[in-house]
């Protein structure tokens, strides 16, 4: 029988986190270009389209003056913090610290995508990049919250049975 990613072999919670790591810095790297661009006022080079001049100039790319690359910067140093320590200790919970951070980025991004097309008028492809890695962070974690559950369950499941057995 042929295995394939869906194995276990492969969604480990290691090889989830090493993913949810590697994500995270290009996500810095990603958030860290733009507020650079940012705070020495020049405007971020875009490869696909037009619109990374307007989106970085428009109301909306900062909040209390500071560029929201800046937080996106914080937002992804987090996650991959989080990831280091599940991948240095997998014996440390980080998930429930993870899950609603990255939930936040998730959603976030899908707000800052509404701005583009219906208030901005104009996408940039750096944006979109950051949507796609909080998308990814979001539905590893979640899926491995989800896998957590069904382990806890099984495992009380079985401790039930042994119990009923003892009486």
């Amino acid at each position: 029988m042929n295995k394939g990613i869906g194995d276990a072999k492969y969604l480990s919670e290691k090889n989830i986190f090493l993913l949810v790591a590697l994500i995270a810095f290009i996500g810095i790297l990603n958030a860290g270009y733009l507020a650079w661009s940012a705070l020495i006022g020049d405007a971020p080079t875009c490869f696909l389209n037009s619109g990374c001049d307007v989106v970085a100039r428009s109301e909306y790319s900062k909040i209390f003056g500071i560029p929201l690359a800046t937080f996106g910067v914080f937002f992804y140093s987090m996650i991959f913090g989080f990831a280091l320590w599940k991948i240095k200790v997998p014996t440390v919970s980080v998930v429930p610290f993870l899950l609603p951070l990255a939930l936040l980025g998730f959603l976030l991004s899908l707000y800052f995508l509404y701005l583009q097309a219906f208030a901005i008028k104009a996408y940039c492809e750096y944006c979109l990049f950051s949507l796609f890695d909080a998308t990814v962070i979001f539905v590893a974690t979640l899926y491995t919250r989800s896998k957590q559950k069904r382990q806890n369950n099984l495992q009380e499941e079985v401790h039930e049975e042994k119990e009923g057995e003892g009486a």
